[in-house]
């Protein structure tokens, strides 16, 4: 005897689970200088972190928290995505640390977007902060920026007196390298983990990089490493990314991505 998932709670979550492992899979394969998974308690709740290495947040490592609604990802709820220190940004929330998802994302559409999306706008807003707050010119020339963002304090701060910003931000991003190490608060086994470089562990993997077999295998040509780093300009980005994305996607996996929705 079949059963719907409508009817049946329990095919309604191995429905549900499968389709987070796709979610897992696509974020897996396709970003760089940030990490997320689903933590092993809850499929719902992924552990986050992004490592920033260009613009004025340059040198800053931040965790955060994407909290997926009961019903994912049929709701039209979008998940919360929650930082574990406060960050001066316009689009972070000083009090709760949560992030506004509002100015790339009105409603989840779960034929539409994947938790990869969710990362490349987090990747977005620190690579570009006056871009991510920015929509569009007037017609005298000047940018248009947002009326009302999660912090108006770093809005008006980053408008009016760019140099104070980027100070506190670097501040910040020095408080945050010094965190990163500080032992997890859960013993959730995946929760991501990160330690100092200890010559001694990894000569081995070192012994690997310098091997010509290493190089020949992993080498992809001869341009800058730059090019392939995961890198996003401007929110306004996400539109291209997702079109160069599906159109990298064998056709055979895009069904399976479909199947999985």
């Amino acid at each position: 005897m079949w059963y719907s998932t409508g009817t049946n709670p329990r095919m309604a979550l191995i429905r549900q689970g499968y389709q987070i492992l796709a979610e897992y899979n696509l974020v897996k394969d396709e970003l760089k200088n940030i990490y997320a998974i689903p933590s092993y308690a809850c499929g719902l709740h992924w552990f986050g972190v992004i490592f920033v290495h260009s613009g004025i947040y340059a040198g800053s490592v931040f965790r955060f928290s994407i909290l997926l609604p009961e019903n994912f990802p049929d709701d039209v709820i979008l998940p919360t995505v929650v930082f574990s220190t406060v960050i001066l940004h316009p689009h972070i929330c000083p009090q709760n640390r949560t992030l506004d998802l509002t100015p790339v994302f009105k409603e989840w559409r779960k034929d539409q977007h994947h938790i990869w999306h969710l990362l490349r706008y987090i990747q977005a807003i620190f690579a570009d902060p006056e871009g991510s707050i920015c929509t569009g010119q007037s017609s005298a020339g000047d940018l248009v920026v947002l009326d009302e963002v999660n912090n108006m304090e770093a809005l008006n701060m980053l408008a009016k007196s760019r140099p104070e910003y980027i100070k506190r931000v670097q501040e910040q991003a020095i408080s945050s390298r010094l965190l990163m190490y500080d032992r997890p608060k859960t013993d959730d086994p995946h929760y991501i983990i990160v330690e100092p470089y200890c010559a001694d562990r990894h000569v081995k993997f070192m012994d690997q990089l310098k091997s010509p077999c290493w190089k020949e295998a992993t080498s992809m040509d001869c341009s800058q490493p730059s090019e392939y780093l995961g890198h996003i300009d401007s929110s306004r980005q996400l539109d291209e990314e997702e079109k160069l994305h599906l159109g990298q996607i064998p056709e055979s996996r895009r069904e399976e991505v479909v199947e999985g929705q």
